[in-house]
């Protein structure tokens, strides 16, 4: 194995404003954001359900579901790297707890924990406020448990948020699937396919997709499942799966990944099927490149970042193939498959990634060119004086 990671380099004037292209994780909209007005009134903690700009730019999550099915532990292991056996020691949530995963990642959303035991379609809780703006829903199901009650929950949710909102993605995890047999998995996912989705037809509802994973903890199949749920999120997805297309028919490579390096979740991939075992290796390397680098690849007083735009590695695997990564942005990275007559021409390889990544940057330039012209909105509609509806804030942990 050979690893070549860059030390951090001293910022100039091209890479602040290359900060500025694919930083979309900077732009803020709370009461955190640089941007934020602060006679606004805005209180760390609290979010304002009538804020029509909270989420047109950064769609939300919902984490959902019946209490101890994992909510909490599912957003630990995937944002935070907590090690799974840690979760175990994890309080119940006992309100609901909101993150922007943007402050540190490409992926720009933000997750909502709901706690199970909370009914928010209590009259006078206002779901409809929370859905308007979710763009995902993600469900999670014990798959250990009684799922009875969790199917029902399921298809209150569900029927109530479509109502509200039509574009919601609806997201079924079927959790802790680390515990049954591989025939019991598929038994399990077949019942809670089939129930669902009967609900649903029996109130006339057969228009509503639901998407299912099987998903646990304790390997890489959480990662997967999100990577799944992020995607549909991203308006750019197609035009990042063609560039990768494009790279890979040009560069003998068998399979590549758009990275997020703090997540690890794989924001586009070729159209080429995806192999789990594939995934696990490229989430491996991407660890091992961060840690190593974190040891290596600081100066001398720990000045500089991990990862910057020097980074690179190769691992050359026993069975003729290599594994290739390159920095991206400094969110981003590109980990591709190759055999080991195709990196013989490593150059060529290199010349069509500069291509491929100068492409990127110009897809995003156009996102936060619309990103800017929507903060402008937001702070002329402030300074109009626009008052909110009357919907009560909700405190959040």
């Amino acid at each position: 194995m050979s690893q070549v990671l860059g030390k951090p380099q001293p910022e100039d004037e091209d890479d602040d404003e290359e900060d500025e292209l694919v930083g979309l994780a900077d732009y803020g909209d709370g009461p955190d954001s640089s941007d934020a007005d602060p006679d606004s009134g805005a209180e760390e903690g609290v979010l304002d359900f009538s804020d029509p700009f909270s989420t047109e730019v950064k769609p939300r999550i919902l984490l959902m579901g019946l209490r101890r099915s994992g909510k909490s532990s599912i957003q630990k292991v995937v944002f935070h790297k907590m090690s799974p056996n840690e979760t175990l020691f994890l309080e119940s949530t006992n309100k609901i707890c909101r993150e922007d995963v943007s402050n540190s990642s490409f992926v720009n959303f933000q997750i909502w924990d709901f706690p199970g035991q909370i009914d928010f379609f209590d009259p006078t809780f206002d779901y409809e406020m929370i859905f308007r703006g979710t763009g995902a829903l993600i469900f999670v199901i014990d798959s250990q448990d009684d799922y009875m009650e969790a199917l029902a929950r399921l298809h209150l949710t569900v029927t109530r948020a479509y109502k509200v909102n039509t574009d919601i993605n609806f997201e079924v995890f079927i959790h802790k699937v680390d515990g049954l047999s591989d025939d019991h998995k598929i038994e399990t996912q077949r019942d809670i396919h089939q129930r669902a989705n009967d609900d649903l037809a029996d109130a006339g509802l057969e228009k509503i997709h639901l998407s299912f994973y099987l998903t646990s903890i304790y390997d890489h199949s959480i990662f997967e499942a999100f990577s799944k749920v992020v995607q549909k999120l991203i308006p750019q997805l197609p035009t990042l799966e063609n560039l990768l297309n494009i790279f890979i028919s040009n560069s003998g490579i068998e399979k590549a990944f758009l990275f997020d390096v703090v997540s690890k979740i794989y924001i586009a991939t070729d159209s080429t099927p995806v192999d789990m075992q594939t995934y696990e290796l490229c989430c491996d390397m991407i660890d091992v490149v961060i840690d190593i680098s974190c040891i290596y690849g600081l100066k001398e007083d720990g000045a500089g970042t991990p990862y910057d735009k020097e980074s690179t590695a190769i691992i050359k695997l026993n069975n003729t193939t290599v594994l290739y990564l390159k920095e991206v942005t400094k969110f981003l990275a590109l980990v591709c498959f190759v055999r080991e007559e195709s990196f013989e021409r490593k150059g060529l390889i290199d010349y069509n990634f500069h291509c491929f990544r100068k492409a990127i940057h110009e897809v995003f330039e156009v996102r936060m060119k619309m990103v800017k012209s929507r903060k402008v909105q937001n702070r002329l509609q402030k300074k109009k004086g626009a008052t909110p509806n009357g919907t009560p804030n909700v405190l959040l942990q």
